[in-house]
């Protein structure tokens, strides 16, 4: 399903270039893989690069970058196809466009139909000349809306039969040929997208040349560093705009002072006869970066961090910025900080894990920054304009209204209910849509629509039977239906409206526009879901005032599932 999103993210982007630059998505393609490639606007693709046409040679870009200061040349050959799929013959035809380009005679390359190929063939070679061939390195690039995971034998075949040629032969510097599908793709979008909120910074610490106060460690690759920094250090480092992004890669947002760990550490932060201890009674921060050096100037010591995150201590940091910001905050607060220096995503994601102890980590936060967690937070975002909470507290620290937010927990149970008939293990058992048994089958198969309309559609159900609990009668058999049977509700609902209001299941826009209240139709299917589950409890003699546990028995579910059948089988008889 990952796939399948991330594809549908590009092939937006496509029909919006093509319709920005007035050309055909096979041509948008292209402008739109080399802008996010080389980090361009759409219109920035040189003519002169541009070499798509009759004899093109399977090469639709050929770039040609000289650094003179390193004395190098970088050519970068690339084909672009508007395919699901990477074509095994037009690997075997890149080559002979390789061949073409590297190994043809004068006469040859020079009798081609494309003037702009020949001319970079030519520029190509001058260089060659004029650095040697050992100064230049050569990259071609294979670009389709194909799965990289489901590349054919083949294919793969002939693409060792091109490295043997030029890539083994040791001719250049280097020679690479990349297969580039949606998952590459998603990486290389993201990674232009997300280059905003990558922190640089210069970190001030704590530092005495006479006595040790920095330990700095080695070990299985990851360079690191433990020293102490200032509070009101850290808060400005948290204050660096986008605000938040140096917290990315942390499993929670900014849980804010409304817990007790976040309230103590603003206290202790703030209090001039406690501040002076915040060292020894705080866990301290732990970071990661993708560089750091170190700067030993007795007048100004520092830390210099590259793409730098705070995976442990969101709370801790965020507090003391919250304590800066009210002008609250004691100037005597320092921090224990561990720095780690590291690419590894699988080092950083176990840091995280092990570290994350100052408040309770639940299996939601452990799936906060799941690709495919963040896929739908992305999708739903785009789609309908609401925010998709993968981390608790995200939503409040972004300054999003309650109204607009969907949650990750509270959809994946409503989901579980709707559109996977399940609504017993949605309230009895909420923990299982974290559990092998069904994360997958919620989180990874459910189209991102299906799981915020199951959200809305269960908010508008929950919202309605704590206001029947509070209003109705006691003795009122619908009190405690609508109260403890929001998810079966909730199953029923979505069975109405496309069973008997005849409501197309497959098309998002309508469906959302019914969730979010845009007609009365989620009214109607809300009543008449209420006077269904009211039969099927009556039909099973249940004891109203036993209904929360009649809710978490299976038998529930199997008794609106044979309900909702009879209706249909009477239906077809009638």
């Amino acid at each position: 399903m990952s796939t399948a999103i991330k594809r549908g993210f590009i092939s937006d982007a496509i029909a919006n270039a093509a319709s920005e630059l007035n050309v055909e998505e096979d041509d948008a393609f292209m402008y739109w893989f080399y802008s996010i490639l080389f980090d361009a606007d759409l219109d920035e693709l040189p003519d002169d690069e541009l070499v798509d046409g009759a004899g093109e040679r399977q090469i639709d870009i050929f770039k040609i970058e000289v650094d003179d200061s390193n004395q190098s040349v970088h050519i970068r050959l690339i084909q672009v196809k508007n395919t699901q799929g990477f074509s095994a013959n037009t690997v075997s035809l890149m080559k002979t466009g390789l061949e073409f380009v590297f190994l043809s005679k004068q006469s040859v390359y020079q009798a081609n139909p494309n003037a702009k190929l020949v001319e970079k063939i030519e520029n190509a070679r001058q260089l060659i000349r004029q650095y040697g061939n050992n100064s230049v390195s050569v990259s071609c690039y294979f670009v389709t809306l194909g799965d990289e995971a489901d590349i054919a034998e083949e294919a793969q075949a002939n693409k060792g039969n091109i490295l043997r040629e030029f890539s083994d032969s040791g001719v250049f510097a280097s020679f690479d040929f990349h297969f580039i599908g949606v998952n590459e793709l998603d990486r290389i979008n993201n990674q232009r997208r997300n280059r905003a909120r990558q922190i640089i910074a210069d970190i001030p610490i704590v530092y005495d040349a006479n006595r040790p106060s920095i330990v700095e460690f080695d070990t299985g690759g990851v360079r690191s560093v433990l020293c102490t920094v200032k509070g009101r250090d850290l808060a400005q480092l948290a204050q660096i705009e986008p605000r938040d992004a140096i917290f990315d890669a942390n499993v929670r947002g900014n849980l804010g002072l409304g817990g007790q760990v976040n309230k103590s550490i603003y206290e202790t932060a703030t209090n001039n006869q406690k501040s002076d201890s915040f060292w020894y009674m705080n866990n301290g921060v732990t970071m990661v970066c993708e560089s750091l050096s170190m700067v030993r100037d007795p007048d100004a010591p520092s830390v210099r961090v590259e793409k730098v995150q705070i995976i442990n201590g969101c709370q801790t940091t965020s507090s003391l910025r919250s304590a800066f910001e009210d002008g609250e905050l004691q100037d005597n607060v320092k921090v224990q900080v561990k720095i780690y220096e590291s690419n590894d995503f699988n080092f950083i994601s176990n840091v995280v894990i092990a570290t994350n102890n100052q408040n309770t980590i639940g299996s939601r936060d452990l799936h906060a920054n799941d690709e495919i967690q963040q896929l739908i937070q992305r999708k739903i975002s785009e789609d309908f304009g609401l925010f998709y909470e993968r981390k608790r507290g995200e939503a409040k620290s972004a300054g999003v209204h309650k109204s607009k937010v969907i949650d990750l927990e509270k959809a994946g149970q409503a989901y579980l209910a709707i559109f996977k008939n399940q609504p017993t293990v949605s309230r009895a058992q909420k923990y299982k849509v974290y559990s092998p048994e069904f994360y997958n089958d919620i989180y990874g198969k459910a189209q991102p629509w299906q799981l915020a309309v199951s959200h809305e559609i269960y908010k508008f159900a929950e919202i309605r039977g704590r206001r029947a609990y509070r209003e109705l009668e006691p003795d009122n058999p619908s009190r405690n239906i609508l109260n403890y049977g929001v998810f079966h509700i909730c199953r029923i609902l979505w069975w109405v409206l496309v069973n008997e209001l005849s409501v197309d299941p497959r098309n998002d826009t309508t469906a959302m526009a019914i969730a979010r209240q845009e007609n009365d139709l989620l009214e109607n299917a809300y009543n008449r879901a209420n006077s269904i589950l009211s039969e099927v409890v009556n039909q099973n003699n249940e004891n109203l005032i036993n209904l929360n546990n009649y809710f978490k028995k299976a038998q529930s579910q199997q008794n609106i599932n044979q309900y909702l059948q009879s209706q249909l089988d009477q239906a077809v008889e009638g």
